[in-house]
């Protein structure tokens, strides 16, 4: 006798659903669709998916996606969420049948949720999210050529200029869909705005440099984008404009000059952009030399892995990585422990703050080196361990306790391994009498079996 099939558990809602007949699932989501606003809309949305009729999407977008009442933090995530599926639907119409009325229908959607992100608490962004997902629908919908390019380039200019001034519409992005007829008003659009006296603006500016980058015009752009040309983020901008242009020779020029004529912590993706064109040209001669040198000049557990990687595509780490450790020794200990530690070394990782004693690594890293110092020495474990509680326990609250605890139950296991039980015993006891009027804690303590 063959065993019978599992019956489904009251959480498979699909194996509970396959078993219901056709008129208990209608008299269900009826009910549902009565009681919710979210059920009914996708009803309404489900019932006219494939009709290639958009007047119902038209009046849920009316209806979903506008409210005349400010949105406070908690209002505005819910309201997203409840929106969600409007933009779902829209993404369904722009995967099947993109139409120059569903163009102009999410632009009536976007218009929207700007107007409702404008007097919203949006802290968590959901609300930002949900206009850019709408931003990228209507850009697909636009790919299939359907929109009217002149309308298009209006619709652009009055949505940056006049509507907001934190969402961008990318000419580059749209240049297919616009054409040359489209592009060209698009042009006269900024030139007029600039004309009235807004060249001066974000929104202008930024139309400015999309359309030199449309251009290819190298002069202009340096000229928008470099500025001065004093700080890292200006190369930066100057060399990723030159990557748009398909200009390796001028991203590895520009990323170079901004290598030697600035400094900071931005410096370090002008490594990666030269980096980048002389990979993607089979250099890797160059490539090693670009991470050697950037090691040498701001020194971290992450330029070291560059430079490893790019050593050992070469076959080169053997000889590279002595002089890479000697630099993060001098000028980066916490960095030459975090790399000793990754490379399987811990021994050699726990002797640096015993070199340095006047050197703290801090408390992540002494806990990083006391697991891993485990196996070897469990008793030089147990002294960092209770060393770290301690450290904790200066703090009050309840994290401070929990964290203090999680690290008393490694010390704990230790003990047992370097048979010194008796004395995490003794500074357990200790720790309850000098903390007895912090309840909370002795209650993490309890509830951890500690003492």
């Amino acid at each position: 006798m063959s065993p019978r099939p599992p019956r489904p558990g009251p959480d498979d809602l699909d194996a509970l659903i396959e078993k219901l007949e056709p008129e208990d699932l209608r008299a269900i989501v009826g009910k549902a669709a009565d009681r919710h606003e979210d059920v009914a809309r996708a009803v309404r949305l489900a019932a006219t998916r494939d009709s290639g009729d958009l007047s119902q999407l038209k009046a849920e977008i009316d209806r979903g996606l506008r409210t005349s009442r400010f949105l406070g933090y908690r209002e505005s995530g819910g309201w997203a969420m409840q929106a969600r599926p409007i933009a779902e639907a829209i993404g369904e119409a722009v995967d099947s049948s993109p139409t120059a009325e569903l163009v102009l229908l999410i632009e009536r959607a976007i218009g929207h949720v700007v107007k409702v992100i404008l007097k919203a608490d949006d802290s968590d962004g959901l609300i930002g999210d949900l206009a850019r997902d709408l931003l990228d629908l209507h850009a697909r919908a636009c790919d299939a050529g359907n929109a009217d390019p002149i309308k298009l380039a209006r619709w652009m200019i009055r949505f940056r200029f006049d509507d907001q001034d934190f969402f961008e519409v990318d000419p580059v992005r749209y240049a297919d869909a616009l054409g040359e007829l489209g592009l060209a008003a698009y042009r006269r659009e900024v030139n007029q705005r600039i004309g009235a006296g807004g060249g001066d603006s974000f929104a202008a500016t930024y139309a400015r440099e999309r359309l030199a980058v449309l251009d290819g015009d190298a002069e202009a752009l340096v000229e928008l984008l470099g500025g001065d040309l004093s700080r890292p983020y200006q190369f930066i901008r100057v060399a990723e404009a030159m990557a748009e242009l398909g200009s390796d020779d001028d991203v590895s020029s520009w990323a170079a000059r901004g290598i030697a004529e600035s400094s900071g912590w931005q410096v370090a993706q002008l490594y990666d952009l030269a980096a980048g064109v002389h990979a993607r040209r089979g250099e890797d001669h160059e490539v090693l030399r670009l991470r050697r040198e950037q090691h040498q000049r701001m020194p971290s557990s992450s330029t070291y892995g560059l430079l490893r990687a790019a050593a050992e595509a070469g076959g080169a780490w053997p000889a590279e990585r002595r002089t890479a450790r000697a630099v993060l020794a001098e000028r980066d200990l916490g960095g030459l422990v975090d790399v000793l530690l990754s490379d399987g070394e811990p021994e050699v990782a726990w002797q640096v703050p015993r070199a340095h004693p006047a050197w703290d690594p801090g408390p992540q890293r002494w806990l990083r080196l006391a697991e891993a110092r485990e196996a070897s020495a469990p008793g030089d474990a147990l002294d960092v361990y209770l060393r770290l509680a301690d450290l904790e326990l200066e703090t009050t609250g309840k994290a401070a306790y929990v964290r203090a605890v999680a690290i008393l139950k490694k010390a704990a296991q230790v003990a047992r391994v370097a048979d010194r039980q008796g004395e995490f015993a003794a500074h357990l006891a200790a720790l309850r009498e000098t903390h007895r009027r912090r309840p909370t804690f002795i209650a993490v303590l309890d509830k951890a079996r500690l003492g």
